[in-house]
């Protein structure tokens, strides 16, 4: 009994010495004696301004990034890059023995994404590539083998969050085939379908959404492998999706145009889908949905695009160059309850932007409520729950509008025409990529 008490003491004296050791050494000693080395970092945010480019003779199949920093386009059977601002080539992309039949840039980085059809004898080979623009690094997936000959890469839908890459391969003159490369570059196909199937995929999460002629627009889950479809029956031709996973849908009438838009979120029921009726109906081609959520029409003969969306639901505006019409166009009555978590990331977002906006010294005002507005991204950080809408019409509930309430609602104001000269390109969120002559155009909106 008596070493057992002597044990514990020795036990209990060493605790408290090494206690009273550790203490010296971390409240005496050490303080003052380290050294760190901080580093600031400074980030340039490039001004929103017109651009231009003269395209060589010869040059194709045009497209810009994002941020209208960059161009590519095929000549001479490559891709060729070219800073914007500077006014230069920077890269070529060759094919390598092959043909380079599809690229695009992702859509929220300044990286290229482009296939390369190889001969492999009786039977057909696909490569797909990237090339990051900023530190000039290429990569490439694995090779898609077995293909009947001739097989070609006429589509790509990629999530750069999830890193999940959805081919669209022609297999023959009518049919496609879709595989699917995950986060491990492990490849599987997805299905065999028509060559018209058109497919899209969202950004934040692992959907593939694509729609067969004629039949509903499906949304398959990437995780679970489930199926299911949009809520809106009627809007059986997909469009595209924005950059906050928002699916826009066309309701069609007997010719085949769009007569109506319907918008919202897969997993939600149909009375939370928005709507947007067009007074003259389009077709499905002559539709461009940003990635901002902005809506356009174009006219292709009378060379104006109109836009039936803004940010967050409200009538886009342009600049100087815009025309005024009367008459009224389609839009929806309201922004629509939203989740509380997803509010806060974009108000986040919001207030990011509008401090971007500050550094760059942009002068515009009137702007929307929406990516570019900082007292809207502080409001839908501190609620978090409903969005906050300010626009020039001041019409948000952040409630629910029954879908027979917002179809068919019109604008009061009056509507607004871009105009441009030569051939359009595309809408990006501040701009009007056009084709004007030689010229490739960038011209910036006001929203």
């Amino acid at each position: 009994m008596k070493n057992i008490k002597t044990i514990y003491k020795w036990i209990l004296i060493s605790v408290i010495l090494q206690t009273a050791f550790l203490s010296w050494l971390n409240y005496v000693y050490l303080p003052n004696r380290g050294h760190f080395k901080s580093t600031m970092y400074e980030a340039e945010f490039l001004a929103v301004k017109n651009r231009s480019y003269r395209l060589p003779e010869g040059a194709d199949d045009i497209s810009v990034s994002y941020d209208s920093l960059y161009a590519a386009y095929m000549l001479d059977g490559q891709i060729v890059i070219a800073d914007l601002d500077g006014g230069r080539e920077i890269k070529r992309l060759g094919p390598a023995g092959g043909k380079i039949t599809y690229h695009r840039w992702l859509p929220d980085r300044e990286m290229l994404i482009y296939a390369i059809k190889e001969p492999e004898g009786r039977s057909g080979r696909v490569r797909i590539s990237t090339h990051d623009v900023i530190p000039d690094l290429d990569r490439s997936y694995p090779d898609i083998k077995g293909l009947p000959e001739g097989s070609a890469v006429i589509d790509i839908e990629l999530s750069p969050m999830t890193n999940i890459v959805y081919p669209k391969i022609q297999t023959s003159k009518t049919r496609a085939r879709i595989y699917r490369f995950d986060i491990m570059d492990n490849l599987s196909l997805m299905f065999k379908t028509d060559l018209t199937t058109v497919v899209k995929e969202t950004l934040y999460s692992d959907n593939l959404v694509y729609q067969v002629a004629g039949e509903r627009t499906r949304v398959r889950n990437g995780k679970t492998g489930k199926t299911s479809y949009i809520p809106v029956k009627q809007a059986h031709l997909l469009l595209d999706i924005d950059g906050r996973d928002v699916i826009y849908a066309g309701i069609t009438d007997k010719s085949g145009s769009v007569s109506e838009i319907r918008y919202g979120k897969a997993g939600t029921e149909a009375a939370e889908w928005n709507s947007i009726s067009l007074s003259d109906p389009a077709a499905a081609d002559d539709i461009m949905i940003t990635a901002d959520g902005s809506v356009y029409i174009a006219d292709r003969q009378a060379r104006t695009v109109e836009c039936v969306k803004g940010v967050e639901g409200r009538k886009g505006q342009t600049d100087g160059s815009s025309e005024k019409q009367s008459g009224s166009v389609g839009q929806d009555g309201s922004t629509g309850q939203r989740n509380g978590l997803s509010d806060f990331k974009n108000g986040l977002s919001d207030w990011l932007d509008g401090m971007k906006e500050q550094l760059n010294g942009s002068k515009r005002q009137n702007r929307s409520s929406g990516r570019n507005s900082r007292s809207s991204g502080q409001n839908n950080i501190s609620t978090g729950q409903h969005d906050v809408s300010s626009g020039q019409n001041g019409n948000a509930s952040g409630q629910n509008v029954p879908a027979s309430a917002r179809q068919g609602v019109t604008a009061a104001q009056d509507r607004k025409l871009i105009r441009y000269e030569g051939r359009l390109i595309t809408m990006l969120d501040q701009y009007i990529v056009y084709l004007d002559g030689e010229n490739l155009v960038l011209r910036t909106l006001e929203k």
